[in-house]
């Protein structure tokens, strides 16, 4: 079965239920859900992903840190108590409830950590601001990558480091039986981010963006279980609702969903994907 944008809007026509489109940028909710409570959901699944782009990082006390898309302000935090007792750690969110989150979380904290409302194309910062720049999964959601990686480029120090994590969206695996029923229901699903396979693209962005010694590394992401699936990805609801609309055949989305059930009593459903990681120096 081929998917198509016109089958999907037909099938939400026929339910009667809003039309779900790409999130424009804001991520004030992801794959349907309020942002706040998904970035929590996801950290600990991605906790080993995490440390990585920490260690990449690399933050040092005296150092000046900007997140860009840094949502509930857990990760910065973290990158302010590795900047003590001199450097500053700057998140920066369109999505104004998450920025409020992200301050009350940093209240009495004591770490050198400050949230503002700004989007990733318009940076209020001068030139050369800070030592290392961090977006994870963020780029994903952008109408303009280039221009907002450009403006992460422009607002690092020479010599400072851009660093920008995506998942590529292409890559997820479920072990399930039906594995057209299975592509299908990823590709429709994932194809409502607007840009699904940016992970593959983001060397060549960094490139683009004047950026020197450009590195990628692919990192897995094991979803051990139909639970740490549908926290991070919501499969479970993408088979539902693909059957709901018209993705897939009402009977085909329910044996989809049986083959899941199996999959779990059995030992434990399972789910492959992966995490592009890739960085650049600023040079001069």
């Amino acid at each position: 079965m081929t998917v198509t944008s016109e089958a999907a809007a037909r099938g939400r026509e026929r339910s009667g239920e809003p039309a779900w489109t790409g999130e424009p940028g804001d991520t004030s909710t992801l794959l349907g859900r309020p942002a706040v409570g998904y970035l929590d959901a996801a950290a600990d699944t991605l906790a080993t992903v995490k440390r990585e782009i920490l260690r990449r990082l690399a933050p040092a006390p005296g150092q000046r840190i900007l997140d860009v898309g840094c949502g509930n302000g857990t990760d910065v935090l973290e990158l302010a108590g590795r900047v003590v007792p001199s450097g500053e750690a700057v998140g920066v969110d369109v999505n104004e409830r998450a920025i409020e989150e992200a301050r009350a979380r940093g209240t009495g904290t004591g770490v050198p950590a400050s949230f503002m409302t700004a989007g990733a194309y318009a940076l209020p910062f001068p030139d050369g601001r800070f030592d290392g720049v961090r977006a994870e999964r963020v780029v994903q959601h952008l109408a303009d990558p280039a221009g907002a990686i450009a403006e992460m480029a422009r607002v690092t120090r020479p010599g400072g480091r851009v660093l920008v994590a995506d998942p590529d969206h292409g890559m997820w695996a479920p072990d399930l039986d039906d594995r057209e029923a299975a592509r299908t229901v990823l590709t429709w699903w994932f194809d409502n981010i607007r840009n699904p396979w940016i992970g593959r693209r983001l060397s060549g962005l960094l490139r683009a963006a004047g950026l020197v010694e450009v590195q990628a590394r692919l990192m897995p992401v094991v979803l051990d279980g139909i639970a740490a699936a549908d926290g991070l990805t919501g499969f479970s609801d993408a088979v539902r609702r693909a059957g709901e609309l018209g993705v897939l055949a009402p009977e085909r989305a329910r044996a989809l969903t049986g083959n899941i059930v199996e999959r779990e009593a059995d030992g434990g459903f399972l789910m492959y994907g992966a995490m592009i990681l890739a960085e650049g120096r600023k040079g001069g």
